[in-house]
């Protein structure tokens, strides 16, 4: 009885002795299994759409012509420009002359342009004064320009001639004009300064009364270039 007590004993405890686990499964998760991270430090994105605490939502909406964008569909307003180059004191000193106008001044239309063809087809009686007067060198102040008008704008060439008694002749000119587009309005003006000059031969004035009394007069006779040479500048001289 004593024996099998004591065998009894010894198979209890080697069955419950230190160490052992039991295998048997719960289903239930363990403590380390269940540990939850740290959430995300302040300041970072989550991820939600919604910009962090302190930073800044750089997030556009698609939405245009917002504060500050220009409309290009503004019409811009012309710029003007006015220029003016030279002096004008000879020009002005010419035109104070004290001596006496030969024939009374005249602006020309510009033929090349404005078709002086549909106007009289030879001379007028003022042409023929101012190419008479220079062919016979007559003394005196003699005012003649180029009027131009074009679809923008118009310009004014004018020039004061004093002839001298020994058939030379000092002139001074001044271009005034003004043309404007979609961009731009220009208005500008030229002084030239005096220049001497020696007046053609007799010759070429005779030609333009015989063969040029037609619309040719204007280009062949009418440009004051065709009338001297010889030009110095000189400053300018009333006598």
């Amino acid at each position: 009885m004593i024996r099998r007590s004591i065998t009894l004993a010894i198979a209890l405890t080697a069955a419950c002795g230190p160490g052992k686990s039991d295998d048997t499964e719960t289903g239930e998760p363990t403590t380390a299994a269940t540990t939850e991270t740290d959430p995300p430090a302040t300041g970072t994105t989550t991820g939600t759409g919604d910009p962090p605490t302190g930073t800044t939502d750089t997030t556009t909406t698609g939405t245009t012509g917002t504060t500050g964008t220009t409309d290009s569909s503004t019409t811009a307003e012309p710029t003007t420009t006015i220029g003016t180059t030279g002096d004008s004191e000879d020009f002005d000193q010419l035109g104070e002359c004290a001596v006496p106008m030969v024939c009374e001044e005249f602006f020309h239309g510009d033929g090349e342009i404005q078709g002086h063809w549909d106007g009289p087809e030879g001379f007028l009686d003022v042409e023929r004064c101012i190419l008479t007067g220079l062919r016979d060198g007559t003394p005196g102040r003699y005012v003649y320009g180029i009027n131009t008008q074009v679809a923008n704008g118009g310009s004014l060439d004018r020039a004061n001639i004093i002839v001298h008694a020994d058939r030379t002749v000092t002139f001074a000119t001044h271009f005034k004009g003004g043309f404007f587009d979609n961009d731009t309005d220009s208005n500008t003006e030229v002084f030239e300064p005096a220049q001497t000059c020696t007046i053609v031969d007799a010759a070429f004035f005779d030609n333009c009364f015989e063969n040029h009394d037609d619309w040719t007069h204007y280009t062949e006779c009418m440009k004051i270039e065709k009338w001297w040479t010889d030009c110095v500048a000189m400053g300018p001289s009333c006598e």
